[in-house]
């Protein structure tokens, strides 16, 4: 086995801080952090139109319940017969 030199061996051990270091300043810079700064803000609307329509859903199952019952119900029937058509095969 070959014996590591110190100086490979100080280089390997800088090499992660330095990388971190790097990333930080190029996250911190003016371009960079604007950009993210807009992806952040579109995720943000893209989750807050989600729950909202998410609501909006829910809300108008509760007031149609009997529909949503009937809906479930004709779903429920058309996998069985579906179900059915398949095994008879």
């Amino acid at each position: 086995m070959k014996a590591k030199s110190p100086t490979r061996t100080t280089m390997t051990r800088l090499i992660p801080p330095l990388a971190v270091w790097a990333i930080g300043r190029i996250l911190d810079s003016p371009s960079v952090k604007g950009t993210v700064m807009q992806l952040d803000g579109e995720t943000y609307k893209r989750r807050h139109d989600a729950v909202r329509a998410f609501r909006k859903g829910l809300k108008n199952a509760r007031s149609n319940a009997s529909w949503v019952a009937a809906g479930a119900a004709a779903i429920a029937i058309g996998i069985g017969l579906v179900a059915k058509a398949a095994a008879s095969k």
